[in-house]
């Protein structure tokens, strides 16, 4: 034993590479998170500061402060004129954040960010915007419920977590795939939840968030955060819940596909036959569920598989992951969503109806 550990030992100094700081010296850049998605026209944008490693030679803050004033321009195709421009006047720890919506973004169209700010090198990326995803005949059947005795929550940057038991009702849709090259999308849901009390006019609506929830591992087979997560020896969950859940059209590509997929029975409210339910005078819960299915960039797909399969840290032997970016003169990524968004729920049930929370 102690023959292999000294073997194994001496192995790892021929794996120990020296770095030159003085080499890896370069002025600070930015490091960006943007997007646009057709989704009511949003522009989000996010950005820090990226150091070198010469940077941390000495003992560094991680909160330096990052000031300085510029635009945030978007063009379209090749018009000279910005099609928006945001004004930037940066000063705290943590970089900017921003968001606009009401833009007009059109598919097959490519865009640029152009990101100027202060003395950094000025960031420019380009992204094309997909197709919108052809999707059809999504219907969710509140005839049957199903039951699932072990759910496994995936999260988005190598978390995970064994659920208890859960029951929910099948949702299914069907997804045109027509392009010929590998094509991305990106389930999410989006809730809200309605209190009523007519007697006190009173009304309260807050957002709810139910997981995506599939069974069928063909759809996930190339997921990136189940790559980041391989199931535990001896475990076999019977359905993977997502806040939002990535796929590519390997299973269907250039066909159409029906997407099985499941949501919670805690975020339906099945509607009480005509008379049972006087609304005008009896307390009551609406609740409200939409699906968001968009197409996604290439990039976008590969910077969140680069930045999870990095940060989850696959191994000793492994090689560092790089991380995927479309900025020059920085870091990061600049994504185009297409997104469809569709009503799957809404319904409501009486105060005597209501299920115990």
């Amino acid at each position: 034993m102690a023959l292999l550990c000294a073997a194994a030992l001496a192995g790892c100094e021929n794996m120990i590479k020296d770095v030159d700081v003085a080499l890896a010296d370069f002025s600070p850049k930015l490091v960006v998170s943007a997007s646009i998605d057709t989704d009511s026209g949003t522009f989000r944008l996010y950005f820090t500061e990226a150091r070198s490693l010469a940077y941390y030679k000495t003992w560094q803050s991680e909160s330096i402060m990052i000031t300085g004033k510029g635009t945030a321009s978007l063009y379209e195709d090749d018009n000279p004129v910005p099609i928006y421009r945001m004004l930037l006047n940066v000063d705290g720890a943590s970089g900017f954040s921003g968001e606009q919506k009401g833009l007009t973004f059109k598919a097959g169209s490519t865009y640029k960010l152009e990101l100027r700010v202060g003395e950094y090198p000025v960031a420019t990326a380009t992204a094309v915007m997909p197709d919108p995803p052809a999707v059809e005949d999504i219907a969710l059947d509140t005839t049957r419920k199903v039951h699932r005795r072990y759910p496994y929550f995936v999260g988005s940057m190598g978390e995970y977590v064994y659920e208890d038991s859960k029951d929910f009702y099948p949702l299914s849709l069907r997804l045109t795939d027509g392009s010929r090259g590998r094509d991305y999308y990106m389930f999410r849901f989006e809730g809200s939840e309605t209190t009523v009390i007519p007697e006190l006019s009173y009304s309260n609506t807050y957002p709810v968030t139910p997981y995506i929830a599939v069974a069928n591992r063909a759809l996930i087979q190339d997921n990136p955060d189940m790559e980041a997560n391989p199931l535990e020896v001896g475990t076999e969950p019977d359905v993977f819940l997502f806040s939002r859940m990535l796929m590519s059209d390997m299973s269907f590509a250039n066909a159409t596909a029906t997407i099985d997929l499941l949501l919670e029975d805690l975020f339906v409210m099945l509607t009480p036959p005509t008379g049972l339910c006087d609304t005008t005078s009896q307390p009551y819960t609406r609740t409200r569920t939409e699906i968001c299915i968009s197409h996604l960039s290439p990039i976008t797909y590969e910077h969140h598989r680069s930045l999870i399969l990095q940060r989850d840290e696959l191994g000793f032997f492994t090689e560092p992951v790089p991380i995927a970016s479309n900025i020059e003169n920085g870091f990061g990524c600049f994504a185009a969503f297409s997104t469809v968004r569709k009503t799957v729920h809404d319904g409501y049930a009486c105060s005597w109806e209501m299920p115990y929370y």
